[in-house]
């Protein structure tokens, strides 16, 4: 199974010390954007709308940097960034909270508590909860966002950002580093105001804060789905890994790019280079497939994506028959060429058909259906369906999706089941662009092995 915590604090770690975004010039420098924060905190606290920070600590455990950073970021104190509504707060008691109906979120340490009739804050504000076992057990955020109308308890520090900070980066960068050496105490281990306030945080520009939180948000969505999947299948390794697949081919595993282009874009490619090579004489005219309806649409995809039909976007071709006397079990001299058959490799033979990289689709027997890979120079017998692609369709998300759309259940129902090529032709299949086409792949590569760890 694959350890999904370990991989958030893997990303966390990443995106905190900027090895997750790209660091874009156009975006300036911390430094700029620090003097800017330090203007617009002198200005609230000059015209009395928030009161001056207490000092931070000057301990040595506190000076030196934590972790190299980019160098158009900067090591700034937490108390530096933030702007604190602590005497905002008004404690109200565990007796009194439940005379009161349940209308308005009331939080403390470790998130809402219950709820509350009355409420004191109505915007979004970062909270952090001061008590020690969630500071020190890390088993729930002890940082986080709360937005509306909401009452606060005195376990939990209020605060606020200026223009230019990213509250959700702020809050994702508290919950990726250890705050153990901020604490105080040992009985009732707390973390006080002078101490939260000297955290070093690596503050990179705006742009790319929003960068590092769309890329994690992006990240871990991909993880709830995992976590999902394996809380369904966790006894089940084979329908875990399909239902993955079956995710990724939804475009539930990776992220959508505006700079990708359209899979409509991609498909009048296709279809161009087809017709050029019908008329070159090189492939022959194929017949027409039916308009797509609604009601045949099995499952969302992406806005940019698009529906086909499989013979919209590929080539099918049977592979021809050959003497199984010819087929050699290993490679000699004579016979270097593999043979794939319905169900992968049959041997070895003097001869090929096909040359490239295709995915081949079983056409004859019980598990016809199932998809290989072949490449290079090769001989693919009649019980092959060899896959031809255009416009540099990705072969591995080919066939990676041909493979979720369970083929077999159009075989016909017969003594030695078997799968026509026109029939093939006409199932659906959602048609990505070609850069996400690549990210698909990819990221079923790297999920696949971490199943069998």
């Amino acid at each position: 199974m694959i350890d999904t915590q370990a991989i958030r604090k893997k990303i966390l770690d990443l995106a905190m010390r900027g090895q997750l975004t790209e660091q874009c010039p156009e975006d300036g420098t911390a430094e700029e954007l620090f003097q800017k924060i330090q203007e617009e905190k002198k200005s609230l606290i000059k015209c009395g709308k928030v009161k001056k920070d207490k000092a931070f600590s000057e301990s040595p455990v506190f000076k030196p940097y934590p972790f190299d950073i980019p160098k158009n970021w900067k090591f700034v104190r937490f108390g530096e960034l933030m702007i604190n509504r602590d005497s905002e707060r008004i404690p109200v008691s565990v007796a009194d909270r439940r005379k009161r109906k349940k209308l308005y979120d009331y939080y403390g340490a470790s998130g809402v508590i219950d709820g509350i009739d009355d409420f004191l804050f109505d915007k979004d504000l970062l909270l952090i909860g001061e008590d020690g076992a969630n500071l020190l057990a890390r088993s729930s955020p002890i940082a986080f966002i709360a937005s509306g109308k909401y009452w606060v308890n005195n376990h939990a520090h209020v605060l606020d950002v200026c223009s230019g900070t990213d509250m959700r980066y702020i809050c994702r960068y508290i919950n990726a580093i250890s705050l153990e050496k901020y604490v105080t105490g040992s009985a009732q281990p707390k973390m006080n105001q002078e101490n939260m306030n000297a955290i070093w945080v690596a503050l990179p520009p705006y742009n790319e804060q929003q960068r590092i939180v769309e890329k994690i948000d992006q990240a871990f969505s991909v993880l709830d789905t995992i976590d999902s999947l394996q809380a369904q299948y966790a006894d089940n390794l084979t329908a875990l890994k399909a239902k993955l697949i079956d995710a990724a081919i939804q475009g539930k595993l990776t992220e959508q790019l505006p700079e990708d282009g359209t899979a409509e874009e991609l498909y009048e490619k296709i279809q161009e280079e087809k017709q050029a090579l019908i008329k070159a004489g090189m492939i022959k005219k194929e017949k027409s497939l039916s308009e797509i309806t609604a009601d045949e649409i099995p499952f969302k995809i992406p806005e940019h994506w698009k529906w086909c039909r499989i013979g919209e976007i590929f080539t099918l071709q049977a592979g021809k028959n050959i003497a199984t006397g010819s087929i050699q079990d290993h490679p000699d001299k004579d016979n270097q060429y593999p043979c794939y058959g319905g169900n992968g490799l049959r041997g070895y033979v003097n001869q090929f058909n096909v040359n490239g990289l295709h995915a081949l689709i079983g056409r004859q027997g019980a598990l016809c259906g199932n998809i290989n890979f072949a490449s290079g120079e090769f001989y693919a017998t009649e019980h092959a369906v060899v896959v031809y692609e255009y416009s540099g369709t990705n072969m591995q998300w080919a066939g990676l999706t041909l493979r979720a759309l369970n083929l077999n259940q159009y075989a016909t129902s017969v003594a030695q089941p078997g799968l026509a090529v026109n029939k093939i032709n006409k199932v659906l299949i959602p048609l990505p662009p070609l850069a996400e086409q690549k990210r698909i792949a990819q990221k079923i590569d790297e999920l696949m092995p971490l199943f069998e760890k």
